[in-house]
């Protein structure tokens, strides 16, 4: 039973965190602009990255740049002690595109959070709020560093937000904010080069190779999961048609459920490279350059807690429903650290392809940046739950263990 001058302290907190984003809103609005004019690649989000450190700074947020040996990554916090609450904001744009997929907004969602749950903190008993800037969700996996490095260590629940279409759910059931674990696979074979008419015999082509294993790889897309993806490009191939050629290079995703089954499935391909090379000759360079995307462990007592305050801010969503998982996130690492949720929330009113130049205007409209405010707001509020109320912790802990354990069994 909470006690009267609990609920009163816990109200004004609750007041005090919308009227903050209320009051940083147009500053808010401001920061995403330049994000969006300024698109800024994977790692080279060098003035979205000091633009956001540099506004939480102004708004007493203790700032390091540069965290996990990442030039684009900051930490910010307001607070001590515990329970600790992290908002992760992105801000990385695609190549040749721009934010076609609303990096802009979510930097604004998890600092707007920030600012909420920091005006809330000195009504409340304790606790600690940190905004993590995380570069490069797009490629490399920023928050996969930041999670190794052991920035995540020591926080009891983690937030973020993406946008997406009028489709969009927050993930509140079983089944549903799931991410499939992905790995990027470098395949390169080195041969000889010959004339392509005159001498090919004295030729070894490193361009079959290459083919040799992506016809292996088609073969073997008949005899793997419903959940596996394996897709990929040739880089190089070659140089003249009538030279033979003596390297060629192809990266592949490789994707399913979960990590044990996507090592398989890596495990696979090596073989089906292997034996490429071994038909042609060649010789084969096979490297994993990066780690892992996790799969997602969305935490559903959190996220339940929040779609309550998106719906009572007016945001109201489709209920969530189990459903395959088709992407992955950096958010999986993080997940399989930190109690996680990343919601999805609409900044379109209907349906549209993603990763494209209708997401990039969607990104700088007048929906995206009211629904982005709002997002924020309703984490800030979940932040404030996940302090004041024990239980609510511990249940999201608990089912965080469980399902934990259940995957990495």
């Amino acid at each position: 039973m909470v006690d009267a001058a609990t609920e009163t302290a816990t109200e004004t907190a609750r007041q005090a965190a919308i009227a903050a984003i209320d009051a940083g809103a147009e500053g808010l609005v401001r920061l995403s602009k330049f994000i969006h004019a300024n698109p800024e690649v994977a790692l080279e989000e060098v003035k979205a990255s000091a633009a956001c450190a540099d506004f939480l700074d102004e708004r007493g947020f203790a700032v390091e740049k540069a965290v996990a040996g990442l030039p684009t990554a900051f930490s910010a916090s307001v607070g001590q002690g515990s329970p600790h609450v992290a908002f992760l904001a992105e801000y990385d744009a695609l190549p040749n595109l721009g934010h076609g997929c609303g990096h802009n907004l979510i930097a604004i969602a998890g600092i707007g959070a920030g600012l909420g749950l920091a005006a809330a903190l000195p009504h409340l008993n304790g606790g600690r709020v940190t905004v993590f800037g995380t570069p490069a969700e797009e490629a490399v996996g920023g928050k996969i560093v930041m999670a190794e490095a052991g920035l995540l260590d020591g926080v009891d629940a983690a937030m973020g937000a993406h946008p997406g279409t009028i489709e969009a759910v927050c993930p509140t059931v079983e089944g549903s904010g799931e991410a499939l674990a992905c790995i990027s696979v470098e395949i390169a074979f080195r041969g000889k080069s010959a004339h392509a008419a005159a001498d090919p015999h004295n030729g070894v082509n490193a361009l079959n190779a290459v083919i040799t294993t992506f016809n292996g790889i088609d073969a073997l897309r008949q005899h793997v999961k419903s959940d596996a993806r394996l897709h990929g490009i040739i880089t190089d191939g070659g140089d003249a048609p009538n030279v033979v050629p003596d390297y060629a290079r192809a990266v592949f995703f490789v994707r399913a459920a979960n990590l044990g089954y996507m090592h398989e499935l890596v495990d696979k391909v090596r073989r089906i490279a292997e034996g490429a090379a071994s038909i042609t000759g060649a010789t084969l360079e096979l490297a994993l350059p990066e780690s892992a995307n996790s799969d997602m462990i969305t935490n559903y007592p959190i996220a339940r807690g929040l779609k309550r305050h998106l719906d009572a801010l007016g945001l109201e969503m489709p209920e969530a429903k189990p459903e395959p998982a088709s992407g992955s996130t950096d958010w999986g690492n993080v997940s399989y650290v930190v109690p996680s949720v990343e919601t999805a929330y609409p900044i379109l009113d209907r349906v549209c392809t993603w990763h494209s130049p209708e997401v990039v205007a969607a990104s700088d409209s007048e929906l995206g940046y009211a629904n982005t405010l709002l997002v924020a707001k309703a984490m800030a509020l979940t932040g404030i739950d996940l302090l004041t109320d024990p239980a609510l912790l511990a249940e999201a802990k608990d089912a965080f263990e469980r399902e934990r354990a259940a995957r990495t069994a």
